[in-house]
């Protein structure tokens, strides 16, 4: 029936569908299977993400130390926490605790195993194909270097149509201290499969290791640092990387937040623009935070622009805040691990009624896509699942298949007009 359509009609229709019925249509025959797993398609594919969709990580406490990323529907007339599915995870860290999720971006996973000790076992993860790959080791560890901190980013260069993480490490100098500048840092890019050193003469500022926070946004990775001025005071800012040109700046942050340390402040994302939490810690329990101020740089780059937006007093301290909803409310992580939802303009909390591991929440918009279908950099699939063309087999035949293509289309159809 396909061969009624010209090929540019059908590829317009299927770069609209969603991943599950891709995997599947490629069994309708081998130019279908060729077309979906191929680069280009995949990369179109991307270009036509977006779906009111929320990604939720967070550690139960029974059983212990289990991952849970659950996917949630979200928009901004849905008010009810909706789950939609839990993704299955098939990775164990080797300090027995939870993966550092250094991003999440169209589709993909950056899980690094970091928390405790000197690891190198960084995985980019598509959990929607079920396809993974470990990155190889880096250059700068613990063997010929010695003690370093380090921290990561995580993005997409849309110029180069490449994923890259970004890996910057501080050395040890003779003191102790690890505050040997320029850093070194290095870059991985998925297409090569291979890390680069790249030039980093003109940082001039530290990252704390552990507590960093970092964000992607308009082709750039961000991330809270400190820097030490001529007169010997610290101040704050953002040091932000172009994934393309592969260059470093910094972005400062409002007057407010200048002096104020980096371990109590943290970057995000509200409604596509950078935001800056800062944590004011209680006087009574020195653990836990009294209340959280948001800041939003409402255009991009320009610093006159950061507005307060509101600040968050939660009663028994807060741990940290986790991010925003697509209907406004923000959400917290209460000092026992209690997930809370809060109504900047009704200044009203709701209980979601999710309990998590102390700072293991992690949220993102959450968009399933191909990558690692096509095989490249060494992507393997997940041993424990059966292969998408098994699974296929023992499903429909291929005029099922292809009944089943046609009534996506129709779905579809209100797409092309877009």
């Amino acid at each position: 029936m396909s061969d009624y359509l010209p090929p540019s009609l059908i590829t317009a229709i299927l770069c609209r569908l969603p991943v599950e019925s891709l995997l599947r249509f490629r069994c309708v025959s081998r130019q279908w299977c060729s077309l979906i797993s191929s680069p280009h398609f995949i990369s179109t594919h991307l270009s036509h993400l977006g779906s009111p969709l929320l990604l939720l990580r967070h550690l139960s406490t029974s059983p212990k130390n289990q991952e849970h990323y659950s996917v949630y529907m979200d928009s901004s007339r849905t008010e009810k926490f909706t789950p939609v599915k839990e993704l299955n995870f098939p990775f164990k860290t080797r300090s027995g605790n939870h993966f550092r999720v250094v991003g999440f971006c169209n589709g993909l996973f950056c899980l690094s195993d970091d928390l405790f000790g000197y690891t190198y076992t960084i995985v980019l993860w598509n959990p929607a194909i079920r396809k993974s790959i470990t990155l190889p080791k880096p250059r700068v560890h613990f063997g010929p270097y010695g003690p370093y901190m380090f921290c990561l980013g995580f993005g997409f260069d849309r110029n180069n149509c490449d994923f890259k993480v970004v890996r910057i490490a501080y050395l040890q100098n003779k003191y102790g201290a690890y505050s040997v500048l320029p850093p070194e840092v290095e870059v991985y890019s998925l297409s090569s499969g291979l890390w680069r050193t790249v030039d980093s003469k003109d940082v001039r500022c530290k990252i704390i290791e552990y507590f960093y926070s970092s964000v992607y946004l308009n082709g750039a990775i961000h991330w809270v640092c400190c820097v030490k001025n001529d007169d010997g005071e610290f101040t704050s800012n953002l040091l932000v990387f172009d994934l393309t040109d592969e260059k470093f700046s910094e972005m400062c942050l409002p007057r407010e937040l200048v002096h104020v340390s980096p371990l109590d402040l943290s970057v995000s994302l509200c409604e596509g623009q950078i935001s800056m939490f800062w944590y004011e810690k209680g006087r009574d329990n020195g653990e836990s935070c009294d209340c959280c101020a948001v800041w939003v740089m409402n255009q991009y780059g320009e610093v006159e622009s950061w507005t307060k937006k509101f600040v968050v007093v939660l009663e028994g301290g807060l741990s940290h805040a986790i991010g925003f909803r697509g209907n406004g409310e923000f959400l917290v992580e209460k000092f026992v691990g209690d997930l809370m939802s809060y109504d900047p303009e009704r200044k009203e909390f709701k209980d979601l009624g999710i309990h998590g591991g102390k700072d293991s929440f992690f949220l993102s918009q959450y968009a399933e896509s191909l990558v690692l279908l096509d095989g490249s950099s060494g992507a393997v699939s997940d041993p424990s699942v059966a292969s998408d063309a098994e699974e296929a087999d023992s499903g429909l035949s291929e005029g099922g298949l292809l009944q089943e293509w046609y009534c996506s289309a129709l779905y579809a159809k209100v797409s092309l007009c877009d």
